[in-house]
């Protein structure tokens, strides 16, 4: 059974989650780093068996889960605008995808040193299996395995269920959602 990020034994402390910086990567850079010959590759967390660790929507571990994949999709729009992927564009033709519907691509920036940690990577949120998915990702020159050091692994999804478990502002009706 997985573990709850939040329960996890080698998840960081909240204080080290707010030293980091997570900050969209353009459709621009995606475009021009896929025109430049680059490919993105990807190590999903979820998939990783020696980590086996999730990011259910719930507000504390082990309570029911009242949030899905479309609550961390409306929180994303809210906080960084729409996915930056070119395929995961809303009214194109979606007929090839079948486990995700929409993807974004973040750089996450540590603001103070800490040890363990590099002073910056990629990562992916998206809709995994009905759950939140997070992916750690390096830009190659061709398409190769790659698996992300654990600590980046369980901090990168540490870090995306604090982000889209936490409750926006809506514009309509001045509601939280």
């Amino acid at each position: 059974m997985p573990t709850d990020v939040r329960n996890h034994p080698d998840a960081p402390d909240l204080e080290k989650l707010r030293n980091l910086v997570l900050e969209p990567v353009s459709q621009d850079e995606i475009r021009r780093r896929r025109e430049d010959g680059e490919v993105l590759v990807e190590d999903v967390i979820n998939e990783r068996e020696d980590l086996d660790v999730r990011a259910p929507m719930s507000d504390e571990p082990g309570e029911p889960v009242e949030g899905d994949v479309g609550t961390a999709l409306y929180r994303l729009v809210q906080l960084f605008g729409t996915p930056p992927f070119p395929e995961y564009v809303a009214g194109e033709d979606i007929s090839d995808r079948h486990e995700t519907t929409y993807k974004y691509l973040f750089r996450a920036t540590l603001e103070d040193e800490v040890e363990e940690l590099p002073d910056e990577w990629l990562l992916t949120l998206c809709d995994w299996r009905l759950e939140l998915g997070v992916g750690v990702c390096e830009w190659r020159d061709e398409e190769t395995d790659f698996t992300a050091d654990a600590t980046v692994g369980v901090t990168s999804m540490a870090l995306a269920q604090n982000v889209t478990t936490e409750p926006v502002e809506c514009d309509y009706k001045d509601i939280w959602y």
